[in-house]
C-alpha cells in the first residue's frame, strides 16, 4: 500500500511516456469523477463543498502534480519547470486579458501576450508529453526503461 501512494503522491523517480500518458487518462478520468462529487456536494450546502474540495480536489491536484514531475525528472529537469509550462501562460493570459479590458495599447499587446502563453503551452506539452526521456541514469533516478534495474 505504501508503494501505491508513493506513486500516487511521492516526487521522486522517472516516468517514461508510456506510464504518464496511463496516469493522465487516469487523471482525467478521476478529475471527471472528482468535478460529480463536487457539483453535487455544492447543490447540496456550501460548507460540504468546502470540505470536499479540501479532501477531494487537493489530492486530485497533487496526484498531477506529482506523475509530471516524475516525468520532468525523466527529462533530466527540476519540477520547477511546471512553473513555466502551467503557470506562467496563464498569467500571461490574465495579463492579455487587462490588456484587452484596457486597449490603451491596441490588440497588438494582447495577441502578443496570447501568442506566447500558446507557445509555452505546446513547448510544455513537447517536452513532457512526446520526448524521450535521457538515456541511462540521471540525477533524478535510473532510467525507466532499462531492464538492468
Amino acid at each position: 500500500m505504501e508503494d501505491f501512494f508513493e506513486f500516487l503522491f511521492g516526487a521522486s523517480g522517472r516516468i517514461n511516456r508510456a506510464k504518464y500518458w496511463r496516469s493522465v487518462l487516469a487523471y482525467v478520468g478521476a478529475g471527471l469523477m472528482t468535478a460529480v462529487i463536487l457539483f453535487t456536494a455544492a447543490g447540496i450546502a456550501a460548507a460540504l463543498f468546502i470540505i470536499m474540495v479540501v479532501v477531494v480536489l487537493i489530492p486530485w491536484l497533487l496526484w498531477g502534480l506529482s506523475f509530471t514531475t516524475k516525468r520532468l525528472h525523466d527529462r533530466d529537469k527540476s519540477a520547477w519547470w511546471l512553473a513555466i509550462f502551467y503557470l506562467l501562460p496563464g498569467a500571461l493570459d490574465q495579463l492579455a486579458r487587462v490588456a484587452w479590458v484596457g486597449s490603451a495599447g491596441g490588440i497588438v499587446p494582447r495577441y502578443i501576450l496570447v501568442l506566447a502563453a500558446f507557445a509555452l503551452t505546446i513547448w510544455g506539452f513537447v517536452e513532457i508529453g512526446c520526448l524521450r526521456g535521457t538515456t541511462g541514469a540521471n540525477s533524478y533516478g535510473p532510467d525507466p526503461l532499462s531492464h538492468s534495474r
